[in-house]
């Protein structure tokens, strides 16, 4: 005899009923509550800062993604790199000042990749992104180094995209003279697309 299949319906109606489902929802909503409340008291500092800088925000959630101009709050930013704050928040700030904008903070940021041991860790991931926006033509040498350095890992993902600050033969020729690596081919090919369409 066939087992009748149960709907979508009637698995959320059992699953509400189940005691040790309720427990384990109860527990993971707690613990999302908790860490908002220990996030919102670590940001504090870091939004009044930011406020004083003439930029509201509730959280540095806030400028990740956003059309606004809040280049008055980087400043503010890169002194929070060196605050021990949250590892979330750091990654918000780090996230925050992914921007080609934030170009005075490629040396803050680089230093943090560095003393970021886990090369495969997300913050080192995000510092890469960071470093990779913030390059300018004065710091690509520096981005090639830590391309080259192996140990960076995962860390190095996005950081062949700084290249393209480079005139166009250059940057194409420096691409494509990287070693490759799993770790950032898929950039380098980003990298050479983007700079074969510049004019």
């Amino acid at each position: 005899m066939a087992v009748k299949k149960m709907t979508a319906a009637e698995l959320m109606a059992t699953l509400a009923i189940d005691p040790n489902h309720r427990r384990m929802v109860e527990e993971k909503e707690h613990q999302r509550t908790t860490l908002e409340a220990e996030l919102a008291v670590d940001e504090t500092s870091l939004v009044v800062d930011c406020a004083n800088a003439g930029v509201a925000i509730q959280s540095v959630w806030d400028l990740v993604n956003t059309s606004d101009n809040y280049n008055a709050a980087i400043p503010v930013l890169i002194r929070h790199l060196s605050v021990s704050h949250h590892p979330k928040t750091l990654e918000g700030v780090v996230r925050a000042l992914s921007t080609h904008e934030a170009h005075t903070a490629f040396d803050t940021l680089v230093a943090l990749f560095k003393e970021t041991k886990d090369s495969n860790s997300e913050l080192k991931w995000l510092l890469g992104a960071a470093i990779a926006e913030t390059t300018s033509y004065e710091s690509v040498g520096r981005v090639i180094e830590l391309i080259l350095e192996k140990e960076n890992g995962r860390g190095r993902a996005f950081l062949p995209l700084g290249l393209v600050h480079l005139p166009k033969d250059e940057a194409l020729a420096k691409l494509r003279s990287l070693p490759a690596s799993t770790d950032i081919d898929e950039s380098i090919a980003k990298a050479v697309q983007l700079v074969s369409m510049s004019s």
